[in-house]
């Protein structure tokens, strides 16, 4: 079964208030589309799709190659969106990966679960869903009597009993590739925003009898959107805590924590001490026994053993073993 993947990041992100493109904004040390990245191309499809559309040339540049690009000129929806990679698509057997660019959080262990439910029970379509404590806000999954899923109701068309369903759709789905693109051009834009909404294929899909599945994510966190600058706050607070975490987990030793950035990159060997008002991100890698800190800086860099850097820039840098680095020093290759 030959797999591809598309990933949604033409909007604009009104609400961020910003020229950047929503998916653009950075997390820690990386875009926020980069994330998304990441984790879908663990799944290794044969072809990652990214559309694009609101200052195209700045998530083409952070992708670069990475991906091909198709272009959603006007904004007109999701299924819009995604009928935009029509062209390179379309006459592809195999299923499709359909990821939102603004929803970083989602694992590269979601993606392969969903997928491998999609495959082992042979749905034509599978809908990424969990179960949230706070659905309000949320498109709802309506099932039947039977445990079916009959559609997907937003929640400003919720009844009272919809709203009371707590299982939300995330916008991630795998679809069968030729059925998808049949799919999109019956999906009509007669609602208040004229826009046409990838949703709707739920409803076409249960009318022609095919098969729909869904694959429930435990952790509810992970179906997060970015939509303004305090989400995207609350989205960095979060992630770094998690890193954060897993290093003291792993006997790093950290000194007042919540002073301190690491990204996602970052390797810790062991006996690594970082201390106060210190940063360590991109691809970088510091070497049993080192000291880092306290009011540093280290990116891209490969850090020996047994190295201590203090009050201190390190940039695109190689240090060798046991060397003492500031203070007040500034390296960069």
């Amino acid at each position: 079964m030959q797999i591809y993947a598309i990933i949604l990041a033409a909007g604009k992100g009104t609400r961020m208030n910003s020229e950047l493109p929503k998916c653009a904004h950075p997390i820690i040390d990386k875009p926020m589309i980069h994330y998304v990245y990441d984790a879908i191309s663990e799944v290794k499809p044969e072809e990652i799709i990214t559309v694009v559309g609101y200052k195209r040339e700045i998530i083409e540049k952070i992708l670069n190659k990475k991906t091909k690009f198709a272009v959603q000129e006007e904004q007109l929806g999701t299924a819009h969106a995604v009928l935009a990679t029509k062209e390179f698509l379309q006459d592809k057997e195999g299923s499709t990966i359909i990821a939102n660019g603004d929803m970083p959080f989602i694992s590269k262990k979601s993606y392969y679960n969903m997928l491998n439910a999609h495959l082992r029970e042979q749905n034509d379509l599978t809908i990424l869903t969990t179960l949230h404590p706070n659905p309000y806000g949320y498109g709802r999954i309506v099932r039947n009597d039977e445990g079916e899923v009959m559609e997907i109701v937003e929640e400003r068309d919720c009844n009272e009993r919809q709203r009371g369903i707590n299982e939300i759709n995330s916008g991630v789905y795998v679809v069968n590739n030729r059925k998808l693109y049949q799919t999109l051009e019956k999906i009509k834009n007669n609602n208040n925003q004229h826009e046409y909404y990838l949703t709707d294929i739920v409803k076409i899909f249960r009318m022609q009898g095919d098969k729909i599945g869904t694959y429930i994510v435990d952790d509810y966190q992970e179906i997060s959107g970015v939509n303004d600058k305090y989400q995207l706050f609350e989205m960095e607070k979060k992630l770094q805590e998690n890193i954060i975490k897993k290093h003291l987990l792993a006997g790093i030793t950290i000194e007042n924590p919540q002073t301190v950035v690491i990204g996602t990159n970052v390797v810790l060997k062991k006996g690594v001490i970082i201390r106060p008002n210190t940063i360590i991100i991109g691809d970088t890698i510091v070497n049993s026994n080192s000291i880092i800190g306290p009011n540093s800086e280290v990116s891209n860099s490969i850090i020996g053993e047994n190295v201590v850097i203090k009050h201190s820039v390190v940039k695109n840098a190689n240090i060798s073993d046991d060397e003492v680095i500031g203070p007040f020093a500034f390296i960069e290759n």
